[in-house]
């Protein structure tokens, strides 16, 4: 067997093992639920039932940032009814992992050909850079959600492994078509291109007149996409050039800021000073190699600056940064490969120990956040089981076609419930919310907009800290955001809303707790966080005095 050959063979299995790890960890993460790709799933099935792109019929609101996924999930629920989006849209994410795994070796692959003491081993030394996104955690986590965060990672290491492609020999390869369909997938993926052809420019790739041509031809049908989709949401959604997310989202959360929000990913997937790593190339290469990684690392820093620009988001396991972990790991094996250029005859033994040291290293260092994500997405998984699904089957059986239920978290609920109107009081499907003042779940809109449009059912989510033993003491429950607080103390939830109702006749917990606080039912929804509570009220005929009293409400 050749030198050749052996080191394809050997690069094929170390492949097949990456993949192998990576789908083992997705499998590990699979039982997680993640309300908000219930959203997505709304949209998608009314624009199946010819109903439009909407999540209430007539209420032109864009509440989803991942327009691709829309079409594809109304298909899949064309094809196979409502009870398979779920494992498709898992599945569709494990793609997109698998597809960003792949193009981060060959990507990684072309890099490492640009330094000579390691390029005949390029293609098995790549693997080691796909393993460090096979083997982190938060990326196998994101994979399972059933949101678009992995397949808008495959899109953006596609498009720059492409772009190489196509540098290197001197063909057009297609990066422009990934590029534009991440634009599709997320909204970034416009800010993303933009990073990757500015480093394409700075670079020099216009002055040859093929890679030039090349270079036209991907901003034109990135451009292109962009104008269609744009003109797509000005007539679908009455004029608005942003998702409605945007202005929901936007200044991120009110207890989290950017920085920390970077820096713990960096403390906690990458042992602090490891990420580092990844402008090694920039500092330390020459020539065609620091014209080629160029583009990557300003990728690397549109994702960063990202999370600046927008605010952080809620989501456990970083999601704003999981699409530009691929990058990343590419850029860091480019500077193991780059350090080995100093150690010596074995070159490629070094950069080879040096790759897998970085590996294992990072798959140790992140044993805390994965035993944390698991216990988190089996604790959720059990928890919207108990609270949100238990909660929407009460609301099918009680409610009225066409009636409104008020609430935070809209997807599940609003997913089993296709019948109902649905009042989003942190404004991601409603306009006037969204574009009030505040953070998002801090908006500061007027608690009258919510009872003006009198909505038959009201959800509002009490929380209180939870003992080792899994206790709770009632008497601590407070609301879960501002907005539910703002709710609760209007006069028209006292005279609409509250139910009087003796507690010590109550045998059940969730009873004693809907007759304590006036609530028509209680469903518990267990956290790994803290006791979480769904409070559903009823919309009854108004009465002339308040019922509740100051001991009765929450803090």
């Amino acid at each position: 067997m050749t030198v050749l050959s052996r080191n394809r063979w050997l690069s094929v299995s170390t492949g097949v093992v990456a993949l192998g790890v990576y789908l083992a960890y997705a499998y590990y993460y699979l039982p997680q639920v993640n309300d908000d790709a219930f959203i997505t799933f709304r949209y998608a099935r009314n624009l199946a039932l010819g109903q439009g792109p909407y999540y209430n019929p007539g209420e032109h609101v864009e509440g989803y940032t991942n327009f691709l996924l829309v079409p594809l999930i109304a298909a899949v629920i064309r094809a196979g009814g409502e009870n398979v989006v779920l494992p498709v849209a898992k599945l569709i994410g494990v793609l997109g992992g698998c597809l960003a795994i792949v193009a981060t070796w060959g990507l990684g692959a072309r890099w490492l050909r640009k330094i000579e003491p390691v390029a005949e081993h390029a293609d098995l030394l790549a693997w080691l850079g796909a393993a460090l996104v096979a083997t982190n955690c938060a990326f196998a986590f994101n994979s399972t959600t059933g949101l678009e965060t992995t397949l808008f990672a495959g899109w953006i290491v596609l498009g720059l492994w492409l772009g190489q492609l196509a540098a290197d020999e001197q063909r057009w390869r297609g990066a422009g078509v990934a590029f534009a369909l991440a634009t599709l997938t997320r909204p970034e993926g416009l800010l993303v291109f933009a990073a990757a052809l500015l480093g394409r420019l700075l670079a020099a790739e216009w002055r040859a007149p093929v890679a030039r041509r090349h270079l036209i031809i991907d901003a034109g049908i990135v451009a292109g996409t962009v104008a269609l989709h744009l003109c797509f949401r000005m007539i679908a959604y009455d004029g608005e050039i942003v998702p409605n997310t945007y202005f929901a989202k936007l200044g991120g959360l009110r207890e989290i800021t950017s920085a920390r929000y970077v820096l713990d990913c960096a403390r906690l997937h990458y042992a602090g000073i490891v990420w580092i790593l990844a402008l090694v190339p920039v500092w330390v290469a020459r020539g065609g190699l620091w014209r080629s990684t160029l583009p990557a690392t300003l990728v690397l820093a549109s994702g960063v600056a990202a999370v600046f620009a927008a605010g952080p988001d809620w989501m456990i396991a970083y999601r704003q940064l999981v699409p530009f972990m691929p990058v990343w790991a590419g850029l860091a094996l480019c500077a193991a490969g780059l350090l080995a250029r100093r150690a010596g005859q074995r070159k490629a033994m070094a950069a080879a120990v040096a790759g897998g040291v970085l590996v294992l290293g990072l798959l140790w260092w992140q044993e805390p956040s994965r035993v944390y994500y698991y216990r988190y997405c089996v604790g959720r998984a059990r928890g919207y089981a108990e609270g949100h699904v238990a909660l929407a089957d009460w609301l099918n059986q009680r409610a009225q076609p066409g009636q409104t239920v008020a609430l935070m978290d809209i997807g599940i609920v609003g997913y089993q419930c296709p019948g109902l109107r649905i009042l989003d009081i942190t404004g991601l499907t409603d306009r006037h919310i969204a574009k009030s003042p505040g953070k998002f779940l801090a908006k500061q809109f007027e608690a009258a907009y919510v009872y003006d449009q009198a909505p038959e059912y009201l959800v509002i989510v009490l929380t209180a800290p939870v003992g080792r033993d899994g206790s709770y003491d009632p008497d601590e429950f407070d609301t879960w955001t501002p907005i539910e607080a703002r709710l609760l103390d209007h006069p028209d939830m006292r005279r609409y809303y509250f139910r009087q109702c003796p507690v010590a006749e109550q045998p059940e917990e969730a009873e004693r707790l809907a007759a304590r606080y006036g609530a028509a039912r209680v469903f518990r929804h267990w956290s790994p966080d803290g006791a979480y509570f769904l409070f559903a009220y009823e919309r009854h005929a108004p009465i002339s005095q308040p019922t509740a009293t100051a001991a009765t409400q929450p803090s």
